[in-house]
């Protein structure tokens, strides 16, 4: 019978070799297009929490009234906003790899719309938590 201390050295030996060797062959982060910083980033995703949250307030009252609840509770803004901006902030790092500013200013917010699409579809950059929740229950109902 093999020695066990051994065994388990070979296994850990073998652990961090295939673990170096996936670290080393993950594709290096795209770098930024011209005109593009961290700060820019951060306000396109604040642009973009605030594009999703007017749409969900106005479908939260609208249904609210259609079920006859003319007192309901405040739209949850805090916790939509908490779940909305990770999945925002990763599109824009997308949009920021993908078009410099003056292109984004020339095309203006559509041309993030494949980026949103895909994240709302549970691809790349797919919401969490309370919108995540809100995307399945439709996706459900369908």
């Amino acid at each position: 019978m093999a020695n066990p201390s051994k065994i388990l050295a070979l296994a850990l030996a073998t652990v961090l070799f295939c673990t170096a060797a996936v670290a080393a062959d993950k594709p290096a982060e795209k770098p930024l297009k011209e005109g593009w910083d961290r700060k820019q980033i951060k306000v396109f995703a604040y642009a973009c929490t605030d594009g999703l949250l007017q749409p969900a307030i106005r479908d939260y009252n609208a249904a609210a009234l259609a079920d006859g609840v003319a007192m309901h509770k405040p739209f949850p803004e805090q916790a939509f906003r908490d779940s909305a901006f990770p999945m925002c902030l990763c599109i824009s790092e997308r949009v920021a790899q993908t078009w410099t500013v003056p292109e984004m200013e020339k095309m203006g917010m559509q041309s993030a719309r494949p980026f949103i699409d895909e994240a709302l579809a549970g691809g790349r950059c797919k919401p969490a938590g309370m919108l995540g929740d809100i995307l399945k229950k439709q996706k459900e109902k369908l």
